[in-house]
């Protein structure tokens, strides 16, 4: 029962992290599109247009560190269970 229990709780989890991902990826290719468009319309670039690039670039980082955190753990859990 308790085990059950454990894998309906890990299907949740991997059903949720898919849908981030899935959110997360287009994000990440609406702004590499925007990131591309930027010298073809620009001869200079903007600071504050650089700042936002630096800050968006490192979002991306940080998200994709906490996805694959999130994944490592989903499968620690997934070991865990099939030693039950």
């Amino acid at each position: 029962m308790k085990k059950n229990k454990e894998i309906h709780e890990l299907q949740l989890k991997v059903v949720r992290l898919y849908d981030e991902l899935t959110q997360f990826s287009d994000q990440c290719a609406f702004l590499c599109d925007s990131f591309a468009a930027i010298p073809a319309q620009q001869e200079f670039i903007e600071p504050e247009t650089i700042g936002g690039i630096d800050f968006y670039t490192r979002w991306i980082k940080t998200r994709l560190l906490e996805i694959k955190n999130d994944l490592r753990k989903i499968h620690e859990q997934v070991r865990e269970l099939k030693k039950l």
